[in-house]
């Protein structure tokens, strides 16, 4: 079977790995090199997500599993995928008690939680926060993990081609018709499945796809990460502090988000200048990290489907055609590639099913 595979993110990365496991012939298009992608510059915080939808929780949950699975096969790769955790705290009655309200409802799912008292976070996990305005307790999920996508992507497009996946990289593809894909260079690509991961190219592909375009209200879209130089005191686990989220880097770095300046991202944005802003709330989290600059600054736009859900499955009415569309990529990429290489090769699955294109 010969199954061509669109994209070279995290999740068209693992679904061509996993099928070429399974004896099929994949051929890997792309037209960026994927430590250019999305994927490669996601935040990488990887936990169970409570949405209130059972089947995306569920999914959650194996992804962490499928998480380590992908670890143990890339073993002899540098370390991409780190088992530390995450703390969340709130500063006010009304961010505390929502928290609260976060972590009893991980506990009634029967995921790990842990409240603490700072005290202890500074003890036993994070000497250098600082914690002197938390109010309640501080929450600590042990499960999660942090990814460093452009490490998970060498390590699984290495595995790829030493198991026959061609990686086929500065092409783009403008159209699927079934199982015959258009090149803009006009040439044409046929094989007996194709398999759409092209984050929000994926529109191009399939014109119906219901995705959000950038910059509308209902859903979060655009995203500004940024990544310090190294600092003297970094942190070993994801931290969400509010307004600010940080995850360790190479070389002692740093990884920082602001869902709240997110917002403020237009189409053409000042991206350095709102880096800055950025940059100066973390000596109010981390003092030791004064004096960091800012090395490098990504804006991205997550291909986010219009109910917020993942996209998985055959594409209607296109033989031949199957599709993941999806925001948190790095996150679910390892599950979603062994979901995709085994239902290209015929054998629905069960966590697929809440998240087919015909729901819309």
């Amino acid at each position: 079977m010969r199954v061509l595979v669109i994209g070279a993110g995290a999740v068209g990365g693992c679904a061509a790995l996993r099928l070429a496991e399974a004896g099929v012939e994949v051929t890997l298009l792309t037209q960026q090199e994927p430590a250019d992608t999305l994927s490669a510059h996601s935040f990488g915080w990887v936990n169970a997500i409570d949405n209130k939808h059972t089947g995306y929780y569920e999914l959650s949950v194996e992804a962490l599993a499928a998480h380590e699975r992908l670890a143990a096969d890339t073993v002899d790769a540098p370390q991409w995928l780190f088992r530390k955790g995450n703390l969340h705290w709130g500063s006010d009655e009304a961010s505390a008690d929502a928290q609260r309200l976060v972590a009893d409802r991980y506990h009634e799912l029967g995921y790990q939680v842990e409240g603490k008292m700072p005290s202890e976070v500074l003890r036993d996990l994070e000497p250098g926060l600082s914690l002197e305005n938390v109010v309640g307790p501080v929450h600590f999920y042990p499960n999660d993990r942090h990814v460093l996508g452009g490490l998970m992507l060498s390590a699984v497009l290495a595995r790829a081609r030493a198991a026959g996946v061609r990686v086929r990289s500065g092409e783009r593809a403008e159209g699927v018709s079934g199982s015959s894909v258009r090149l803009r260079s006009g040439a044409e690509i046929t094989a007996d499945a194709v398999l759409c991961c092209a984050g929000r190219g994926n529109v191009d592909l399939i014109p119906d796809l219901p995705l959000l375009p950038p910059g509308v209200p209902e859903r979060l879209t655009r995203g500004l990460l940024v990544r310090t130089t190294p600092v003297a005191e970094p942190v070993t686990r994801v931290i969400h502090a509010p307004g600010l989220s940080i995850r360790p880097h190479t070389g002692n770095r740093l990884v920082l988000h602001c869902h709240d300046l997110d917002r403020t991202l237009t189409e053409d944005p000042d991206a350095d200048a709102l880096a800055q802003r950025v940059l100066a709330r973390l000596p109010h989290v981390l003092p030791g990290a004064a004096g960091a600059r800012v090395e490098n600054v990504f804006v991205g736009v997550r291909p986010m489907p219009s109910d917020g859900m993942s996209i998985i499955g055959p594409v209607p009415g296109n033989d031949g055609c199957y599709v993941i569309a999806t925001h948190s990529g790095v996150s679910l990429g390892p599950v979603l590639g062994e979901i995709a290489a085994q239902e290209v090769l015929g054998t629905p699955h069960p966590l697929a099913e809440p998240f087919r294109p015909t729901r819309f």
